[in-house]
Order: C-alpha cells, then structure tokens, then sequence
C-alpha cells in the first residue's frame, strides 16, 4: 500500500531534518510541498511527506524457492527478481530477507472541477502543465446575464478553452447573476431573467449562441442570492434550460449553496430545490464554504463539521453520483476585536505562511473545523486571526468525499496560489477524464 504522512512542524525542526527523519529525499521534500522559502519553517505547519510503498518482506526458510514464495504471496518470479535484484533465481538462501513486491490498491477514482477566470495562453499552459491532468472539468467565470436577455462575456475565453482541451480538461462556462456594478450576485438581476418569459428566453437563446463553436461542453449556472420566493421560478428555468442544452449535446450544471436542511424561506439558500434541481442537472456543486467570509466573524471557511451536517442533507435529497464537494484554496485574515464594518481580507495558503514567518506565529489546529488558525498581532499592533486550509484540512475533506461516495470535488478557485494541494490530490485520488465530452 501507499501512504501519505502529514508532519507538523515542531520548535527546532528544519526541512533537512525532516526530510531524514521521514526517509524522504530533500528535493522531493521541497517539490511536494512548495514551501515559500524552505528555508523559514513555522511551528505547527503541514509538511507533506510524499506518499512511498510500504513493503512487505519474507525471511527464505530451507527448502523454499522462488517459484513457492511467489506462489505463496500471489507474485511472480520475475517481479521477486526485480525486487531484490537477484542474480541467479535460483540461489537463495535460509535467512536471506526478500521484499514482496505487491500491487497498489487503486485510488477512489472522482470527477474534479475548478474554477477559473480568463487567462492567457501563456499562464494557461503553466497552470495546466501542472495539474491539468488532475482535471475532469473547469469552469469559467463568468458570463453574467444583465437582466434584459443579453449577456456580459467575462473577456478571451479562447486561450484557457484551447489549452483545457488540449490537456484532455472539458471547458464549461459559469453562467452568473454577478453585477460587476454592485460587486457581488444580485436577487433582482436573477428575478429579471427568471420572472419574465421573454427575457428568460432570449437570455437561453443567446446562451446557446454563445456556445456554439466555443468549444465549450457544457454551462455551470451559478445563480446566488436569489429571492428565496423565486425558488418555482428557479425550477423552471433550469428545466427549461437543461433541455435546450441536451438537445445540443451539451452538459447542464449548477452550483448551490450548501445547508443542513430545507430552509424555502431563507436568503442565499432559500431558493435551492435539492430534489428537483437534483434530478434535472447533469451535475451540481455544492458549494461547502464561506462559513467563514469576509463579512462574517473569523472562522474557518470550510469547517469539517458543518461540511458534513451540509453533505448529509445533500446525499438524501440529491443523488451522490451527481454532486461535487466544493472544496477552498483560500484563506481569511481578520483584524481583531472583529466589527461588521471590518471586512475580512483574503489570503491565499502561501501568503499565510509567508505572514506567520514574519510574525513569528505559530500555526494552531482546530480539532472540531479541522482547519489552521494563525493568530498574531501585526506591526501596528493590531491582532489578526487568520484561518485558511492546509494539508490536514484537505485530507479532512476529502475523507468526507469518500465517506459520502461524491462524484467529486469542486475548488474555488485555480488561480489561488497553494501548488502543494495538487500533491494532496495526486496521493489521495485517481482522476477521471470525460474525452467523450471532447470528441476524442
């Protein structure tokens, strides 16, 4: 079997000393984890000990042979010889230890998606080269609509579309209730498309033109903030929706927000019909962070918890072949004591690190979020609580996806900088590819 070790990082340790305690090459230490300076470690901090075969070993009893012993341990002689570099197959001696070489168990095989803004090309091509074969899906943000039919292209989508299919990733395009005007989703521009019949229509009807010859595969509506009240609406307009899009061959997909229970009256989640919508799309998001948010008191933005209190209610109201666990790349800082005019600011996973390094703080483990605070007190002598995700928290997470056996997992968003959640992936999954999508 294979193993992925999680070592935190204690007073005194260095990535040198870790990387012999472990076993484990320095360069390879260094790779897995791309750490902002492997120089300044933090106490507390994940370090990822890449995952490496746990061997089995049998000590040669008088009267064994190689053909026994592979028999004996479902091998072969071929692979007993390649194992122990052995010579002469047929010189082996009472004492001597061989290594069993055995077959990994296969990785639970899921779908993943991320979000992406337009990029060029070039920066396409880097961040694809990197995990694009970790991909099944991306989906672009956003195509907004403006409430009168017509719709708000998010720029170049061309460079980011060509280079996903070109790396087996099948595109889609996030079609959104985002006014770049307010700078958030708006309840009366989703209203002005899903209320009025005409320009619910031209809205579909430019969609599809839009898609045509994009060589995008499919939408991801990702509506939010809707009228709770419109929740009928909603319905109708997914159904009407995901038919024009079957009929062209396309995927219909949606993000939702996630919740513990039906609440038809709610805002944010109100508008969210788990069993219809579940049972009309191809596939849905649903998005299990923002706990923690930039208008909200520190907390973690995904805690394990209320991950799973949200996913419990998902699998009996959607099926769990259909749904992605939304899964952050991102952090929060707050400034202390919290005020509701005092916004969170964002921080990815390696300015947390960066920030803990010079404050001299320590990383602290929630063992009930099973997430990492940071807890320090800036140059100006304001105190700080900043939560974000690490290893620990990610392997948490998608012990969940297993658990509740999800099609997959979705992040918010690509462009976020943390290159060592790809090793997170690569040593917990095997990812699934949809070429059929692509015509290849």
């Amino acid at each position: 079997m294979r193993v992925i070790t999680i070592y935190v990082v204690r007073p005194g340790d260095t990535l040198w000393a870790i990387a012999q305690s472990q076993g484990v090459p320095l360069d390879t230490l260094i790779a897995a984890n791309a750490l902002p300076d492997p120089n300044q470690l933090v106490v507390g901090q994940a370090i990822i000990i890449p995952s490496r075969p746990v061997p089995r070993t049998y000590t040669v009893r008088p009267g064994d042979t190689l053909y026994a012993i592979a028999r004996r341990f479902g091998t072969t002689v071929s692979a007993l010889v390649a194992a122990n570099r052995i010579v002469n197959p047929n010189l082996i001696y009472p004492g001597q230890v061989l290594v069993i070489p055995t077959a990994e168990p296969p990785k639970p095989e899921v779908s993943v998606n991320g979000y992406i803004f337009p990029i060029s090309r070039t920066r396409a091509a880097a961040l694809f080269g990197r995990f694009g074969d970790l991909l099944t899906y991306i989906c672009i943000f956003s195509l907004a609509v403006d409430g009168r039919g017509g719709l708000i292209p998010p720029g170049d989508i061309t460079p980011v579309v060509t280079e996903a299919r070109a790396r087996g990733i099948a595109p889609l395009i996030t079609l959104s209730n985002f006014s770049a005007e307010a700078g958030t989703f708006t309840s009366e521009l989703a209203r002005s498309v899903l209320a009025n019949r005409d320009v619910r229509d031209r809205t579909i009807e430019n969609l599809l033109g839009y898609l045509r010859g994009s060589g995008l595969v499919g939408v991801n509506v990702d509506f939010e903030n809707m009228f709770p009240e419109d929740r009928p609406l909603y319905n109708d307009f997914i159904r009407l929706l995901t038919d024009r899009l079957r009929a062209e061959g396309l995927l219909s997909t949606i993000a939702a927000a996630p919740k513990p229970a039906d609440f038809p009256t709610l805002p944010w989640v109100g508008a969210f019909d788990y069993a219809t919508l579940g049972a009309i799309v191809d596939w849905l998001v649903i998005m299990t962070y923002e706990w923690g948010w930039i208008g909200g008191p520190p907390m973690a933005i995904a805690p394990a918890n209320q991950v799973r209190r949200a996913l419990t209610y998902a699998v009996s109201q959607i099926p769990r072949e259909k749904i992605l666990q939304g899964i952050p790349l991102y952090g929060y800082d707050w400034e202390l004591p919290d005020t509701p005019e005092n916004l969170a600011v964002h921080r990815t996973h390696q300015e947390a690190l960066r920030i803990a390094v010079a404050r001299g703080a320590a990383i602290e483990y929630d063992p009930v979020a099973e997430a990492p605070v940071i807890r320090y007190t800036d140059e100006a002598g304001v105190a700080h609580e900043l939560w974000f995700e690490d290893a620990r928290s990610l392997l948490a997470l998608f012990a969940l996806n297993r658990e509740f056996g999800l099609l997959g997992i979705s992040f918010w968003h690509l462009l976020e900088d943390w290159p060592a959640a790809w090793t997170v992936v690569r040593e917990t999954f095997t990812v699934r590819k949809r070429l059929d999508l692509l015509g290849t």
